[in-house]
C-alpha cells in the first residue's frame, strides 16, 4: 500500500530530523513528534474510511449489523490511540504517564465492548 510506505517516510525523516534537534532543544524535538504522529494519524484515516464503507456495504446485503462491527472498530481506534499515546510519553521518559493511558485504554476498550458481550452472553443464554 502506498499509505504505508508514504508514512514510513514521513516517520523516518521526522525521526532523523527530531533526533537531530534533539541536542540542542529538546522541547522543539517532542512537539515535532507529536506532529510527524499526527500527520501519519491523519494518512491513516484514508484507509478507515474505505474500511467503513465496506462494512457499512456488508451491512446493506447480509443480516450482519453495525452493532457487532461498531464495537470492534472502536476497540481497535482505543487500542492504537492508547499505543501512540503510551510511546510518546515512553519517548518522553514518562514512563508512569505511558503507563496510565495503557490503562485506560484497556477498560475504555472493555466498556465500548460491553454491548457485544451482552449480546452475546445473551445468544449462550438462549441455546441452554
Amino acid at each position: 500500500m502506498e499509505i504505508i510506505l508514504k508514512a514510513a517516510i514521513v516517520g523516518i525523516t521526522g525521526t532523523i530530523l527530531a533526533l537531530v534537534i534533539k541536542k540542542t532543544n529538546p522541547e522543539i524535538s517532542g512537539a515535532l513528534t507529536l506532529i510527524i504522529c499526527t500527520v501519519i494519524a491523519g494518512m491513516t484515516l484514508k484507509a478507515l474510511t474505505a474500511i467503513k464503507e465496506v462494512l457499512e456495504l456488508v451491512e446493506l446485503g447480509t443480516d450482519f449489523s453495525s452493532a457487532y462491527a461498531a464495537p470492534i472498530l472502536k476497540c481497535v481506534g482505543i487500542g492504537i490511540t492508547a499505543r501512540l499515546g503510551s510511546d510518546i510519553c515512553k519517548d518522553s521518559k514518562q514512563e508512569a504517564v505511558a503507563s496510565s493511558i495503557e490503562v485506560c485504554g484497556a477498560i475504555c476498550a472493555l466498556y465500548v465492548s460491553l454491548p457485544l458481550i451482552k449480546t452475546l452472553l445473551r445468544m449462550i443464554g438462549e441455546l441452554a
